[in-house]
């Protein structure tokens, strides 16, 4: 049985903050990841962030996570247990965690769920079928695992998720033959489309009109 003040279920950047952010009240901690790395979301963001400096304004998702990364490598108070999968909180507190087979029990104090979520993915009829992904998908195939979804893409949606994967799939030589958009305008950063624009990619979006959508190029 481990004992701890905090247990922390979720290995990317809000699991990594909240662990040094209990430790910094001199608590104990364990932070359990599924995967074999730390990072969640930020694994994916090859891009520049926008925003202020104090939101890492300018940095690489997969640079700010290699600093966390050195900030609990540094921190005694934190143990880091990758490769394993919380299995189940039962009414006595305890926490089993899975781990090479093994089932491990842990005994904290407090616990924090931060699991992460999934992307909110476009309701339609067979949207399952093999060649349809999501944008998450597909920078977890790209960035993660150097896997090309396909040698063609049309992207469906133009907010900033939509605009920065479409030009990630560009800088990985895949062809994007346009980016869809059914609202009158885009939904991300100007700077971002302008990338797709010099590229020569057609950026459609669409007008409501009483008979229907009707698509324009911008």
């Amino acid at each position: 049985m481990l004992r701890t003040d905090v247990l922390v279920i979720g290995g990317g950047p809000a699991g990594i903050s909240a662990a040094l952010a209990a430790s910094e009240f001199g608590l104990e901690v364990i932070l359990v990841e599924e995967r074999d790395f730390l990072g969640g979301q930020l694994i994916k963001q090859t891009h520049r962030f926008f925003g202020s400096k104090n939101e890492h304004a300018g940095v690489r998702g997969i640079k700010i996570v290699e600093e966390l990364r050195d900030k609990l490598g540094s921190n005694k108070r934190i143990s880091v247990l990758t490769g394993s999968t919380a299995t189940g909180i039962y009414e006595d507190g305890i926490v089993t965690v899975l781990k090479n087979g093994r089932v491990e029990k842990i005994k904290p104090e407090k616990i924090v769920v931060a699991s992460g979520a999934f992307e909110k993915y476009l309701p339609f009829e067979n949207n399952d079928i093999p060649g349809i992904f999501g944008a998450g998908a597909v920078q977890t195939l790209m960035n993660i695992y150097g896997v090309l979804p396909a040698k063609k893409v049309l992207m469906i949606g133009s907010g900033n998720i939509g605009l920065i994967v479409s030009y990630q799939l560009v800088q990985a030589g895949v062809e994007v033959k346009a980016v869809v958009e059914a609202a009158p305008s885009i939904g991300g950063y100007l700077v971002h489309a302008s990338k797709l624009r010099r590229q020569g990619i057609p950026i459609m979006t669409s007008p409501y009109h009483q008979k229907g959508y009707r698509y324009r190029a911008c």
